[in-house]
């Protein structure tokens, strides 16, 4: 028996059974694979963490349609290989957890896994998916390179995130709360009774930018940006999503002051990435709509893109 054979088959009646609604499919298998959070293994890792490294694949498919309806779906090889990716994102976990001992399903298997799932409607050898498993791959190196970089050099920059959180703090907040001695220390009196608040790296909303340029740069080709219009579209994602994080560490003080540090660790855990899926939303529909109009005010009446020369 051939097996190259038999799995060219096996692709052949999934890509029957598929058919032309794959890229729903892709859509909705994504979106459900940030279910996994919830799982046992997966409790420390939140649902919107895993949503936002599904969302670029997704913004990647859907904003690029045209290139993507001319990508082929996996012959026997490719899909043998999406099994392969799809099991080794458990591997992966298993393998690390007996090295380190930490058998939490954490963010790079989540990526291993997303890219087994994008490869199953799409064929991997394919350069318009190669683009997008380079992405995540990038996205996913990116935000731990920045997060080692970052823990670094917080020191020289967490006094400024601390003087300017202290100071809206005492805009809402008439008591005691003041900068530590330690780096990213805040002193919250009140209910916390002149307790710690710390200020992190992630509370600069690193990886949140990171995902953000990402996907804006996904986008270039789909909207023809020139490097002014990418530019200001990249500031503006920017300082929102900084002020965003600032606005959250501002609600943690006056949590922590008002109702005590249980009910700030809790806020602390939800708050974040409800805050972000929010901005990120607004965000994308001004986007969307601004750029989208743009682009079919200068489309011909035949239906065909065209670029826009850089300004």
């Amino acid at each position: 028996m051939d097996i190259r054979k038999t799995f060219d088959a096996v692709a052949s009646r999934w890509s029957n059974l598929v058919g032309p609604e794959r890229e729903i499919l892709l859509v909705v298998s994504l979106a459900l694979s940030s279910l996994i959070s919830f799982m046992p293994f997966a409790r420390e890792t939140s649902f919107s963490n895993f949503f936002i490294y599904a969302l670029v694949p997704i913004v990647l498919v859907v904003a690029n349609r045209r290139r993507f309806e001319a990508v082929h779906s996996p012959d026997g090889t490719a899909l043998v290989m999406s099994v392969c990716m799809l099991a080794g994102s458990f591997a992966f976990n298993i393998a690390t957890g007996f090295l380190n001992g930490n058998f939490t399903y954490g963010l790079t298997d989540y990526v291993l896994l997303v890219i087994g799932i994008f490869s199953l409607y799409y064929s991997i050898w394919q350069s318009a998916v190669q683009f997008g498993i380079f992405v995540l791959l990038i996205l996913r190196g990116a935000t731990l390179a920045i997060s080692v970089m970052y823990s670094a050099a917080f020191e020289s920059v967490s006094n400024f995130l601390v003087d300017m959180v202290v100071a809206l703090s005492k805009v809402i907040v008439s008591g005691n709360i003041s900068r530590g001695i330690h780096p990213g220390e805040i002193i919250v009196g009140g209910a916390s009774g002149g307790s710690s608040v710390y200020i992190g790296w992630a509370c600069a909303g690193l990886e949140e930018l990171v995902v953000t340029t990402v996907i804006l740069y996904v986008l270039i080709d789909s909207f023809a940006l020139s490097r002014k219009r990418t530019t200001v579209w990249l500031v503006a994602g920017i300082i929102g999503s900084f002020f965003v994080n600032v606005f959250r560490m501002v609600i943690l003080v006056w949590v922590a002051y008002s109702r005590g540090m249980d009910s700030m660790l809790w806020v602390h855990t939800h708050l974040g990435d409800a805050l972000f899926l929010i901005w990120i939303a607004i965000f994308w529909v001004v986007f969307f709509r601004i750029e989208g109009r743009r682009v079919d005010a200068k489309r011909p009446g035949d239906g065909e893109g065209c670029s826009s020369a850089p300004e």
